[in-house]
């Protein structure tokens, strides 16, 4: 499963962050002739301050995380850029020597042996990748699926020896994607299977680790956990309106507050 520590501090921080806001936002108007509060108990205030500096650590963690993430993609697409520019090199010099070809075939053919054994290896490094990612296609929520269908059939259909830059991409092409999904929450509305009825649910998604959902009305809801044969969805009515008042608070609906939601390790079998 990708990255799925990570995220879990994510939905911690965007907690935290919620309550500020909404504390903030109850503080009186300067502007008024009302007294101002009481001062904040001692214990409640080094609380608030406890929590303002978990925040901003949780923050720079993932900030620091992110970065390491995005220079290891720096670092793949230059080393594929580096990689096609040596064979743009090797093709061009061997055009240049077309004409001498009768006195350079020995020094053609080694150039030529060089390429191919370059190519060979880029393929194999290639094929190794399509090898890791295609068992973890299973655990990939449908908002993602939805943006790189196209790339995952050309993955499951591959042919070896094919285009391998087009291969390259389309690897380079999911793995941008979950690891954008995956840094993050996320809030979908989707049709989705109920007992035996379709039913359109928002769903929180916490990265790709796990869902929440839950009906327009707030009555039925449930969790969605991904398996190696995809994404289960379970039903579980006592939490509908904590999740509907998590939805409304994510989408801007309500204001932000602090919210409670289960966190499960594993589908249930």
């Amino acid at each position: 499963m990708i990255l799925k520590h990570a995220t879990l501090t994510t939905l911690s921080a965007a907690t935290l962050w919620l309550s500020s806001t909404w504390c903030l936002s109850q503080e009186p108007d300067a502007t008024t002739d009302e007294s101002p509060p009481a001062p904040l108990p001692p214990a409640i205030a080094r609380e608030k301050v406890i929590q303002w500096v978990e925040t901003k650590k949780l923050i720079n963690q993932e900030t620091e995380k992110w970065a390491a993430e995005k220079v290891m993609l720096t670092d793949l697409i230059e080393l594929r850029q580096r990689e096609a520019s040596e064979m743009d090199k090797v093709i061009d010099l061997a055009k240049e020597r077309v004409d001498g070809i009768a006195e350079q075939s020995t020094s053609l053919e080694e150039e030529m042996n060089t390429r191919r054994a370059w190519r060979e290896n880029f393929e194999k490094r290639v094929t190794a990748l399509e090898d890791a990612l295609i068992p973890q296609l299973a655990y990939i929520p449908d908002p993602v699926q939805d943006k790189i269908f196209e790339a995952v059939d050309r993955l499951k259909d591959r042919n070896d020896g094919g285009d391998l830059q087009g291969r390259f991409r389309d690897v380079l092409a999911i793995l941008n994607e979950c690891i954008a999904f995956n840094s993050k929450l996320h809030s979908a509305p989707e049709v989705r299977e109920i007992d035996g009825e379709e039913i359109e649910v928002d769903v929180l998604y916490l990265g790709m680790n796990q869902a929440w959902w839950v009906d327009r009305e707030g009555r039925r809801a449930g969790i969605g956990l991904p398996t190696a044969d995809g994404w289960v969805w379970q039903s579980r009515p006592a939490i509908a309106a904590e999740v509907r008042r998590t939805v409304d608070i994510y989408t801007k609906k309500e204001a932000p507050a602090f919210t409670t939601l289960p966190i499960a390790t594993q589908a249930s079998k």
